[in-house]
């Protein structure tokens, strides 16, 4: 009899990224990690939510970890809309990040993960809108599968389906929940299964006195917590460790010990029986092949279509055990012959792929007679002098890709720059012949390039190009494209993930470049520039001519400030720049002097740094606008930052993405005047999206226009909107 070991879960791809959930080796669990795998299972729970980090780690540990229940936890997205705080990536890239932090979260808390396929478009207000965008009936169809492949007695949401959920995507999450459930339990005489019930997670974050909710039979309190002797941790040691993979979130902090409650309202079904009493025999993915290691190796972390990859499959066997392999192949025979293994003796078989596939190996236990299989996916391994043994998945990619110094390319006036483009090899070609494009109006010239044609010499990987722009009077807003001539498509641009809590790896994305003119009055401007969580406010301005000098609050001094112009803070500063607190007197006393101040959002969290934002007060809300394109409502029109240096107008609001701003401040000092208001579609006029006060002899600015998202994308009024922020009546 043959048994599946190892759960065939889903790639995750965003623009031929791929990154696979089958691992690349095996090794004999622990007697604990087994014996634990074999328990009695009461229930089988599927956990639904919107997006990576929202689902709660601590029950999911518990029920999993402790109690033996078969979990998994369905996200309806995978986060690309949202903010990164370790690093630059935003939209797709994020995307892969939070999804890889959502299988790293799996592995220590042993659910299984699926992803729903709806799009993460950030903060939604609306639920019509979400499931308009989110093509409602498409993943409709995406949860009843999982929820048919997986079968589970109970679905819980971490959100009700209603307004209290406080983002559309979360309140949609809720409501296609109990849709998928009912459509379900429709169709069930024609299959037989169905879920028994759908329960709400919910908390005092929700509703208040939840223990007097509790005489409600609808209304189930469970105590989580305790230790498991069998792998020497408690779960919520486990729940809080596996929280802290949502890094890109900042999720990470101390770790949660002893027990806490957690309460489950129905939404729909009939009330579960939460007894351990009764009991079915676990279905476990874990395989003991006591005392055996497998690894399959590649010789490069990259597949390309057209080209062959070496690698291998490393087999050794520790223990006393008598094991036979046999290698299969993927119409089901034997790729490589049933061999026994040998105590101490390492075997190593060569494999060329010419497809990029996992590989099937069966197992026989020749003593007891029975038989798994394992499945893995290539690695590409190597190691380092300090993190030792580092593996990634072997993915595809392709023959070559292009990368710029920047996000997009900016000109404010009609003078010559250079560009830097590099061009990446990533096979065996060592050829390739380019074709450059760009927008009518543009004069373009590539240095020492001869017919087009770029060269590598044997290990060279990279390529540096120079090319020469200039926009002419009537330049257009479009794309700089570069082309491989051979099949006239063009390359594409690979992001480097590197981060340690998740498998290194490249997200393949557009590579085309966005160049715009956009020309405007900016005088001679000097400004310091304080990070935040990072974004792209230094690129922004030193596009258009601006000096900007990066400040470290840890040392800040007040010299450092005597001949800057301005000084912005990046996003969220205060909430992540501890350094803040101590130069708050100095840049409070550099402002008075004639500097300006431009502060970015900032969330209305309790992990501020300070509770001043600034030497000015004011209150920071959760209110902010969505819809991308409702028009602003100017409030006054004769302020200097309105008209100096550039006269602004609703056109510098057109063409935005994602949203229009957001945490904006409801309350402030009397000194600030608010410069724009405006309200997505239904709700209240919200004013303290921009605040702009006098300060001494300078200027105190709260923006909590979203700009750090049109930055990079080139839309043109926010380069008009920063350079009044820096430079308004120099």
């Amino acid at each position: 009899m043959i048994r599946t070991a190892l759960n065939l879960l889903t790639f995750i791809i965003f623009s031929q990224s791929i990154f696979c959930q089958i691992p690349g080796q095996y090794f004999s669990p622990s007697d604990g990690e087994f014996q634990l795998s074999k328990r009695s299972s009461g229930l089988k729970i599927l956990y639904l939510a919107a997006h990576p980090d929202d689902e709660n780690t601590r029950l999911i540990a518990h029920w999993s970890k402790y109690d033996g229940y078969e979990v998994a936890y369905l996200s309806l997205t995978r986060g690309e809309g949202g903010q990164n705080m370790i690093g630059p990536e935003l939209g797709k890239s994020l995307g892969v990040i939070r999804s890889n932090e959502l299988l790293a979260a799996r592995k220590l808390d042993g659910a299984k993960q699926y992803f729903g396929g709806a799009i993460d478009f950030g903060y939604s207000k609306s639920v019509n809108e979400t499931l308009e965008k989110w093509d409602e009936e498409k993943v409709l169809n995406r949860i009843e599968f999982v929820i048919s492949e997986f079968q589970p007695d109970i679905i819980v949401t971490r959100f009700p389906p209603d307004e209290r959920a406080g983002h559309g995507h979360h309140t949609a999450s809720a409501i296609l929940a109990i849709k998928a459930f009912d459509r379900i339990r429709s169709k069930s005489n024609t299959n037989g299964y169905f879920p028994k019930a759908v329960y709400w997670n919910t908390s005092s974050w929700w509703m208040d006195d939840l223990d007097r909710s509790l005489s409600n039979d609808s209304m189930k309190m469970i105590k989580i917590g305790g230790f498991i002797p069998e792998i020497g941790k408690s779960s919520l040691e486990i729940g809080t460790r596996a929280r802290g993979m949502h890094k890109s979130q900042g999720f990470a902090g101390f770790i949660d010990r002893g027990f806490r409650n957690e309460y489950l309202q129905l939404l729909a079904g009939e009330p579960i029986n939460w007894s351990k009493d009764v009991k079915k025999t676990a279905q476990s993915d874990l395989v003991n092949l006591e005392g055996v290691y497998v690894d399959f190796r590649a010789d490069s972390p990259y597949f390309i279509d057209g080209e062959t990859l070496d690698s291998e499959i490393h087999i050794c066997l520790e223990s006393d055990i008598n094991f036979s392999f046999a290698i299969m192949d993927s119409d089901g025979g034997y790729l490589f012959e049933k061999t026994k293994l040998e105590i101490g003796k390492k075997i190593i078989i060569p494999i060329e792929l010419i497809t990029l596939e996992k590989k099937n190996i069966l197992f026989l236990n020749e003593d007891s007679g029975v038989e798994n299989i394992l499945t893995l996916w290539p690695n590409h391994v190597t190691s380092d002098r300090v993190k030792g043994e580092v593996r990634r998945p072997v993915q595809k990619a392709n023959s070559f890709s292009v990368d710029y110094e920047m996000p997009c390319l900016v000109f404010v006036d009609k003078v010559k720059r250079e560009l830097d483009i590099s061009v990446f090899r990533w096979g065996i070609e060592k050829t390739v012949k380019l074709r450059f494009e760009a927008p009518k109006g543009w004069d373009i010239k590539i240095e020492n390039l001869k017919d087009n044609i770029l060269n590598f010499s044997p290990g060279q990987n990279v390529s540096h190009l120079k090319m020469y722009l200039r926009p002419n009077q009537n330049a257009q807003l479009g794309e700089l494209v570069v082309l491989d001539e051979s099949n006239g498509l063009k390359l594409k641009r690979a992001v480097k993930l590197r981060y340690d809590h998740i498998p290194h790896q490249e997200v393949w994305l557009d590579g085309a470049l966005q160049i715009r003119y956009i020309p405007m009055k900016l005088p001679s401007l000097k400004v310091g520039y304080i990070k935040g969580v990072g974004d792209d406010t230094p690129m922004a301005m030193e596009q258009m001519g601006i000096d900007v000098i990066e400040l470290d609050t840890d040392i800040l001094t007040a010299n450092q400030l005597t001949d800057l112009d301005a000084i912005v803070i990046g996003i969220r500063g205060f909430n992540v720049n501890k350094g803040l607190s101590s130069a708050h007197s100095i840049i409070s006393d550099y402002v008075k002097s004639g500097g300006r101040l431009v502060m970015q959002y900032n969330t209305a969290s309790r992990d501020k740094v300070m509770e001043e934002f600034g030497p000015i007060q004011f209150h920071l809300s959760r209110n902010r606008v969505t819809v991308e394109e409702v028009s602003p409502k100017f409030l006054s029109t004769d302020h200097i930052q309105m008209n100096s240096p550039n006269r602004l107008s609703e056109k510098d609001f057109a063409g935005w993405v994602q949203e229009r701003g957001l945490y904006f401040a409801d309350s402030w000092d009397s000194s600030f005047v608010p410069l724009i208001s405006w309200n997505d579609p239904g709700e209240d006029e919200k004013k303290g999206v921009w605040l702009a006060a006098n300060y001494g002899k300078g200027t105190v600015t709260y923006c909590s226009l979203s700009l750090f998202r049109q930055w990079r994308e080139g839309v043109p009024g926010a380069y008009r909107i920063l350079a009044n922020l820096v430079g308004h009546g120099k």
